[in-house]
């Protein structure tokens, strides 16, 4: 019989900045094909992005005020709002600075959105 070594999964990492939410290679995969992103807060004062499509920003069903870009790089992504980063910090009491806080992540397929765990 063969034990065949396996790769450990690797965990999601949001990282949060006072202009920024950056997110680990792990947990940008599932953005990779977003145009845009819709950021909130959850029940359990979780962060919760969703990626758009563009064919989703197109419909015109939302208010394109409240989406976001999101920046993919190879090896992380970013979102940039000083406005949603102040929101962010004001209504969970973070010391948002340019010091990074680390929180992991979760991806809900069922609810297609990344959770970012700040009760955890």
């Amino acid at each position: 019989m063969i034990s065949w070594w396996t790769a450990k999964e690797k965990n999601g990492t949001a990282t949060l900045y006072n202009s920024n939410i950056t997110l680990n290679k792990v947990a940008s995969v599932p953005f990779e094909f977003a145009n845009r992103v819709q950021v909130g807060l959850d029940e359990n004062n979780n962060i919760v992005i969703e990626p758009l499509s563009k064919e989703r920003v197109e419909r015109g069903d939302f208010d394109e005020y409240n989406l976001l870009e999101i920046k993919i790089k190879p090896s992380y992504s970013r979102i940039c709002s000083t406005e949603l980063m102040n929101f962010l910090g004001e209504k969970l009491k973070l010391a948002l600075s340019t010091e990074p806080l680390r929180f992991e992540t979760i991806w809900e397929e069922e609810n297609n959105h990344l959770v970012i765990q700040i009760k955890k």
